[in-house]
């Protein structure tokens, strides 16, 4: 069987070594200066977190959780609508990486009360030591079609008082369908002489 996919081929192993990233990954179409989390130690720390896949394993910036408290929610807006086909995370050690993560999607604002009463569209129990990102960990990907707000609740972690995450990869399919705003052009033509101002829309006086 010949090992031409990314992570995990068909023969179910992974094959790390024959992958040099995604060419499907969605952070062109994350507005990155959206992305928000609840829950987050430091305002902002969660857009660090999105950065191209060769810079995945880069210790310089994370997300943290508060003190005593290892659940996250993270809100993840697109510029456009894209259909999400797998995602990557690697968390922290010592405890703090995510143990379940849970996916909604096209939610205006979500907050944890909202989400303990909503049922996810997908739930994974993500491993833990991945630190180099080699785990793709798949959607139901007729589930995920046209979204355009991701929203990943950190449920917990592996023993630790905070959760760590320093990267969430995206692949999928994006889209160019983004709203834009209607531009009207008037073009201004001065009245000739001897033309009747007040003839009608038919051109009758």
């Amino acid at each position: 069987m010949a090992h031409s996919g990314p992570f995990r081929c068909q023969c179910g192993q992974i094959h790390a070594d024959q992958y040099d990233g995604p060419t499907n990954d969605l952070l062109p179409y994350i507005d990155t200066a959206g992305v928000s989390a609840l829950n987050e130690s430091e305002a902002g720390a969660c857009r660090r977190i999105f950065r191209p896949f060769d810079q995945r394993l880069q210790r310089d910036a994370w997300l943290q959780s508060e003190d005593d408290d290892p659940q996250l929610l993270i809100t993840i807006p697109f510029t456009s609508p894209v259909k999400i086909q797998s995602l990557t995370v690697i968390g922290g050690a010592d405890g703090s990486a995510p143990r379940e993560l849970r996916a909604y999607i096209n939610q205006e604002a979500l907050d944890f009360d909202d989400a303990d009463r909503m049922m996810a569209v997908q739930t994974w129990q993500l491993q833990e030591g991945d630190a180099e990102g080699r785990i793709e960990y798949p959607t139901q990907f007729s589930r995920f079609q046209n979204v355009s707000r991701l929203h990943l609740l950190v449920v917990d972690n592996y023993g630790a008082d905070e959760t760590t995450i320093y990267y969430i990869g995206l692949k999928g399919i994006g889209t160019d369908h983004q709203r834009k705003a209607v531009q009207a052009v008037y073009e201004l033509r001065p009245v000739g002489q001897g033309t009747d101002i007040k003839a009608g829309a038919g051109g009758i006086a």
